[in-house]
């Protein structure tokens, strides 16, 4: 007796070992494209977190009435919140050397920083920047002194 197989297809066996197989290798995949899609979706955080810090930045140094320290908080929307500082900076002169004194200004320094809301390890993204301000200013707003920039372009 000659007992041959063929043709007769897959064992049950080799068919539940093959979809085992393809189990872990789609398993694995969509691990891949979930982690991807998580640091997409943080690059898009930070993104908008820097957007945010430059327009809270751009602000504060674009508003005359800022002459001085102060310090500022709020809610941006569901995911930041902020806060900026501004101080007066003064220059280590070892460092550096700014002869601001001839000009009357002062030179503050502003920070401002983007809270991740609901996050746990609490990710902060920070902008900081410097802003002259005259050193003395006329009561009612008006400047003490001339805006450097508009003199260096011949306004006033």
């Amino acid at each position: 007796m000659n007992h041959r197989r063929k043709n007769q297809g897959f064992t049950l066996l080799e068919v539940v070992v093959a979809v085992a197989i393809l189990g872990l290798a789609v398993g694995v995949a969509m691990q891949i494209f979930s982690g991807g899609f998580k640091n997409i979706h943080r690059i898009k955080m930070a993104h908008t977190a820097m957007n945010h810090a430059e327009n809270i930045m751009n602000e504060i140094l674009a508003d005359q009435s800022i002459l001085g320290p102060m310090q500022l908080t709020g809610t941006l929307d569901e995911n930041f919140t902020y806060t900026a500082e501004v101080v007066y900076w003064e220059p280590n002169p070892e460092e550096l050397s700014l002869e601001i004194t001839e000009n009357k200004l002062d030179m503050l320094g502003v920070q401002v920083e983007i809270h991740f809301a609901g996050d746990r390890s609490g990710k902060t993204y920070r902008v900081v920047c410097l802003k002259t301000v005259p050193r003395e200013a006329v009561p009612g707003g008006a400047l003490g002194v001339p805006d450097p920039i508009q003199q260096l372009f011949g306004r006033r």
